[in-house]
């Protein structure tokens, strides 16, 4: 685990990459994007997980998310597996392990491995919406991500907890408190998903949640999933525009799914999705990923980007 202090010093004004996809990419490989993956004797799923994992790492990524997106109490209740949720986590962050250790094995001189890398543990929506417009309690979904946050945590291979794809920012909240309770220092990332207006389906605008967010306790806070890498520019400049200092994460889908040949193909290459993504640096982002659609392919040329600019 990093502590929030820490993972900020090593921030600095550099711009870290994220990684991309996880479950696009899995069903691409005929692989299930189930947490019951985790479960299952199939020994070969999760090499494959890892690999995942480690081709982000060779493509650029400084942070790779375990996949524990799905794997809180009440994700699981909801598939039938909530008494799995242990194994579950632990599983998903050691695939992650398995990925970084592989990776800076393969430095003859380990010194070219040096460029900071970072586990994440990952933390979903419930898939449940929060009363007065569900019927669940907030102290229950704190009670709920705090579950998952412990175990992750206690794993010592998660360096910092990202939460992301919020639909509603007092579910993200809760999601932050639960992290606090368990640590308090530790390092919290949280993005909600906002659409082509900046706004939440829940109703939360994008220059509202920057400061409410940061003001919880977050060290970097920014939005992900939802719209492609050019819709997401106005949420980036309103997001940037309502707090000139604070630490901010984008990472777009790869453009809008389409169906081809009966697959899910998604609009943007990784060409055009870097382009889209060049806008985004006069508004001083501090990570840069990718999400639904994308992959290792367009992580390389996010991270040629940045690397073109410090040059």
């Amino acid at each position: 685990m990093i502590n929030k202090n820490d993972f900020l010093k090593t921030l600095g004004n550099n711009i870290l990459i994220g990684d991309g996809a996880m479950g696009t990419v899995l069903q691409g490989l005929g692989i299930s994007t189930s947490p019951d993956l985790f479960i299952s004797k199939d020994a070969n799923s999760l090499k494959l997980l890892s690999e995942v994992h480690l081709n982000y790492l060779k493509n650029g990524s400084n942070i790779i998310q375990a996949n524990t997106f799905g794997a809180n109490p009440i994700k699981l209740e909801t598939a039938g597996l909530k008494s799995e949720i242990k194994n579950i986590n632990e599983k998903a962050v050691i695939c992650a392990q398995i990925a970084v250790e592989s990776y800076k094995d393969s430095f003859r001189n380990p010194k070219d491995g040096l460029r900071p890398i970072f586990i994440a543990g990952n933390l979903g929506p419930t898939g449940k919406l929060l009363k007065p417009f569900g019927d669940l309690d907030y102290k229950d979904a704190v009670d709920a991500f705090s579950q998952q946050v412990d175990i992750l945590l206690k794993t010592k291979i998660a360096d910092i907890i990202l939460i992301e794809t919020m639909l509603d920012i007092n579910e993200a909240l809760a999601a932050v408190e639960a992290v606090k309770q368990i640590n308090k220092e530790v390092t919290i990332i949280c993005t909600l998903t906002f659409n082509e207006n900046s706004v939440t389906i829940m109703g939360n605008k994008a220059e509202d949640a920057v400061n409410i967010l940061t003001e919880a306790g977050c060290a970097v806070v920014g939005a992900n999933c939802s719209v492609g890498s050019d819709k997401m520019l106005e949420t980036v400049k309103k997001m940037r525009n309502a707090n000139p200092d604070v630490k901010l994460i984008f990472q777009p889908n790869a453009g809008l799914p389409s169906i081809k040949d009966g697959k899910t193909v998604y609009s943007e290459t990784p060409e055009i999705m870097a382009q889209n993504i060049k806008k985004y640096l006069e508004y001083k982002p501090s990570i840069l990923g990718a999400c639904c659609g994308s992959t290792p392919k367009h992580i390389k040329k996010i991270a040629g980007l940045i690397q073109n600019q410090l040059q």
